[in-house]
């Protein structure tokens, strides 16, 4: 499968970066990540899936990537006079995920219809 954003992709988004070698790779697996989504579907001739493909590729990536310089804290918390502190890091591991505005842009999530039946009845009783 060809990686839905390129190393220039990325660079002219994010900057120049140290190894475009692992930008490359990485660039492929959120590919296949985005892909694996439930309701991804690609449309191959849609230039703005497209698009908006590559932004968002590119996207996953710069998290993960900017994980590894403790870029980015989900909690600060600091005391007073017994001198306390705490911090917490937002994606330590470096995870791809998609966030929700991503989401819609991709066409994927959203809104679920279903119907659970916790009796176990049947609609012709």
């Amino acid at each position: 499968m060809t990686p839905f954003a390129t190393v220039d992709d990325y660079e002219s988004r994010y900057g120049e970066v140290s190894d475009p070698d692992r930008v490359t790779v990485m660039l492929g697996d959120a590919s296949l990540y985005i892909t694996a989504q439930p309701g991804f579907a690609l449309k191959e001739d849609d230039e703005i899936q497209a698009s908006m493909l590559t932004a968002v590729t590119c996207a996953v990536v710069h998290r993960s990537l900017s994980s590894s310089a403790y870029a980015g804290f989900s909690s600060v918390s600091q005391g007073g006079d017994g001198y306390t502190a705490s911090a917490s890091i937002y994606n330590p591991g470096g995870d791809y995920y998609l966030t929700r505005q991503e989401r819609r842009m991709l066409g994927i999530g959203g809104g679920r219809v279903g119907m659970t039946d916790p009796y176990g009845c049947d609609a012709d009783d």
